[in-house]
């Protein structure tokens, strides 16, 4: 992972982060007026019914209809016919397109649980979907405990054992501090006395490539204190903090450390970056983009959109087409669509 990924120039009068509410502003899900969901629950059991699948009918539903609606969709279709939608589309669907779609039926937790799980079964650990699972729900409390208590329950195992487990020092402890961060207020306003002493011990702990007490310092603190610790931080040594940790920190931890800190100075920049690298150069990285485009769309795709734009001169459809096929496609355009 290369640093120009996510170098962010610090402005503090544009800094964002996400949130969990959906805002009808921020969302590209482009729902009719008085939709009748019984409705849809038939059109979905017809599409799935008998030989054949009728994928198009899944897409214009689940594509065109908002998160609640969504869930609501999958109690009715339990209660109507005693079945698993999602069971019942995992049987009729294949690949990335499953995919997608498990990321529109079930619950965003019990999604990223079921993500993170998968990165950590069998041999070897994709340590790259912890990293995005925990960065696009970073300051969502509710869904990070949801996350650890789907895992529980699904798997009978508990989350931070299995990072701790699967994954190595000091990225473990990264991940483990993250999953356990607190909830801040990001509107509560600053107290500059305590980022200049976090600066002050932060230049500390880069002297002596303490990367642990990085870790433990930057996981700690809410994400506007981390972007206001960035602005001094330039302004005190005249180079950008996340360029001074990509060369005293190494693979794993040195990506989470630099996305923790580009998340906290502009969470639609760093969507847009991990979506473009996902399509740039030789293959696609299909994971990543069904985890941020299925997830946000109900949120602030439109701004990740417009983000991906202003940045690489693309829109993020036209992306989407050339880098993906078939009826993974559809849904993915239907979305940001």
């Amino acid at each position: 992972m290369l640093l120009h990924r996510y170098f962010i120039p610090i402005v503090l009068s544009v800094i964002v982060s996400p949130s969990r509410a959906t805002t009808k502003e921020g969302s590209t899900i482009d729902e009719p007026e008085n939709v009748d969901l019984l409705e849809d629950v038939k059109n979905l059991k017809q599409a799935m019914k008998g030989w054949g699948t009728n994928e198009k009918t899944i897409i214009d539903i689940l594509t065109h209809r908002s998160y609640n609606n969504r869930l609501r969709i999958g109690t009715l279709y339990q209660e109507t016919y005693s079945d698993s939608l999602w069971e019942d589309i995992k049987s009729e669907t294949s690949g990335d397109f499953r995919t997608a779609l498990k990321a529109l039926v079930l619950t965003e937790a019990r999604f990223f649980a079921e993500e993170m799980r998968n990165a950590m079964r069998g041999w070897g650990t994709n340590e790259d979907t912890l990293l995005l699972c925990l960065m696009l729900t970073v300051n969502d409390h509710l869904t990070v405990q949801g996350i650890k208590d789907y895992y529980e329950s699904i798997y009978n195992r508990d989350l931070e054992d299995d990072i701790q487990d699967e994954t190595g020092t000091p990225f473990k402890e990264f991940l483990v501090e993250v999953l356990n961060r607190p909830k801040f207020n990001e509107s509560a306003e600053l107290d500059e006395e305590a980022v200049t002493a976090d600066l002050s011990d932060m230049q500390e702990f880069i002297e002596d490539e303490k990367v642990l007490d990085i870790v433990y310092l930057v996981t700690s603190r809410s994400l506007s204190h981390l972007a206001m610790l960035q602005e001094k931080y330039y302004q005190s040594e005249g180079s950008e903090l996340i360029e001074t940790l990509d060369e005293i920190s190494d693979h794993h931890v040195r990506d989470g450390l630099i996305s923790f800190m580009s998340v906290a100075t502009d969470f639609y920049r760093y969507c847009a970056d991990e979506l473009h690298n996902a399509m740039d150069g030789h293959g696609t990285e299909e994971g990543i983009i069904t985890r941020i485009i299925a997830t946000r769309a109900d949120k602030d795709l439109a701004t990740i959109k417009e983000m991906y734009y202003e940045m690489f001169d693309e829109t993020l459809s036209k992306a989407v087409q050339d880098d993906t096929s078939g009826d993974y496609e559809k849904t993915l355009v239907s979305l940001i669509n």
